[in-house]
């Protein structure tokens, strides 16, 4: 059925396409056949079965798909009505003798364009049951033949071939070139779910691990209660997987076209705050210090606060700690420059190699490296911030080196540049 809610927009599109090549072409054709068999040759004889078989087709089937919304109703009339049409204009041509028999192919071709696969038997078997009827008064020397009566065989033979090869070809076409857009969206849909996907295992884990690093610090001293302030990072941490989730759950929805992605004039200031504390604790466990050269201005920006707090600015930090060597800074850099709110994060440590940096926001070519103490990641981060800047208005670039040279230290420099927000939100606090 057309109306079940589990097909997709895209597919009720593509089946109705389908619905109204095969409608108009059956329809045509077989109008063509009835005038020619009324004017050219002058046969009426078999009107009181054509015309009225012929304004059913015509009809019925659109009227079914409008009042019913049933597709498969709506085919099944169409399908049954046009070869009902067909077998009788063959047969009234000479069945097996006619010069368009070979138009009996295209029932099975109609039947698996509009009702699938499985609906071709059937379309196998009206063929093969007609072949045998047309068998059999063929033997018998029953049954009309108004070519042979009244036109040129060879002539016919040749209209009918063009006619069909015309038929097949555009009817053809249009399937696989349908098709192949289906399998685009299919894919592109399996991304998007497995970019989200990628999200909660990125992200949630990563905040897990900031959880089980401030319970451990609550437990190291066994005689004193947990501080207040372990326990708040704590349930901060529980705060921001729902609150994850919630996104994820949101951000599905904006994939499939039913939402639409919340931007609001976020302070970047706070958000740097934020960070800060999500990612001061892998900090602290390589020695690695914090420089921060960040601008008073609030440095209000179009963004989903979460979104760039959680999974951009978050992800980029930590992979400047990840890739960085114990003991050694982190710059990061913020300031209003026009229109645009500039962005800067540079690390001093081992640099991306020139084949990596190439395809790093290339979800499909494995990016994954192990950091300098031999962490794990997934590769599936920088796809993620590129695409989530993007859909936020923001634009990333990413300058690196990996040997030393005059002016220009080891490492990486990752620069955000976002729209500034011309009106700005009602200030945000801090946590």
């Amino acid at each position: 059925m057309i109306d079940k809610d589990h097909i997709s927009d895209f597919t009720k599109k593509k089946r109705l396409s389908y619905f109204k090549v095969v409608y108009t072409i059956v329809t045509s054709i077989s109008l063509i056949y009835i005038l020619r068999f009324n004017f050219e040759y002058a046969v009426h004889d078999y009107n009181l079965f054509l015309i009225p078989v012929w304004l059913l087709l015509a009809t019925t089937p659109l009227i079914s798909i409008r009042y019913s919304g049933s597709f498969l109703l709506s085919s099944a009339l169409l399908c049954g009505l046009s070869t009902a049409l067909l077998i009788y204009l063959l047969y009234t041509a000479g069945g097996l003798a006619a010069p368009g028999v070979f138009w009996i192919t295209a029932i099975p071709l109609g039947f698996g364009i509009l009702m699938g696969i499985k609906a071709t038997f059937i379309g196998n078997a009206i063929v093969v049951c007609t072949f045998l009827f047309f068998w059999y008064l063929n033997n018998a020397g029953i049954g009309p033949n108004i070519i042979a009566e009244y036109a040129d065989y060879e002539g016919e033979k040749l209209f009918n071939l063009v006619t069909f090869l015309i038929f097949a070809s555009f009817t053809i076409h249009h399937f696989l070139n349908s098709e192949a857009k289906h399998h685009r969206r299919l894919l592109e849909k399996n991304t998007n779910i497995e970019n989200l996907l990628r999200v909660l295992i990125h992200d949630i884990a990563n905040t897990l691990t900031s959880m089980t690093f401030n319970l451990l610090k609550a437990k190291e001293d066994s005689e004193n209660p947990p501080p207040s302030v372990e326990l708040e990072k704590i349930e901060k941490a529980v705060e921001d997987i729902n609150s994850l989730l919630s996104q994820v759950r949101h951000l599905k929805a904006v994939k499939d076209g039913k939402a639409s992605l919340p931007l609001h004039p976020v302070s970047l200031t706070v958000v740097l705050a934020d960070v800060y504390d999500q990612t001061e604790h892998l900090a602290q466990i390589k020695g690695i210090k914090f420089n921060l050269d960040i601008s008073r201005d609030r440095m209000m920006i179009h963004a989903e606060k979460t979104i760039l707090s959680k999974v951009v600015l978050a992800n980029l930090v930590k992979n400047a700690i990840k890739f960085s060597y114990p003991g050694q800074r982190i710059d990061l850099k913020a300031y209003c420059s026009q229109n645009s709110v500039i962005l800067q994060i540079q690390d001093y440590g081992m640099g991306i190699p020139e084949h990596i940096l190439e395809n790093i926001f290339n979800v499909g070519y494995p990016t994954s490296r192990a950091g300098t103490q031999g962490e794990k990641g997934t590769g599936y981060g920088m796809p993620l911030v590129k695409e989530y800047l993007q859909m936020m208005g923001g634009e990333i670039k990413i300058a690196t080196r990996i040997e030393a040279a005059e002016g220009a230290p080891v490492g990486t420099l990752i620069t955000l540049r976002f729209p500034l927000a011309m009106a700005a939100a009602e200030p945000e606090k801090a946590t």
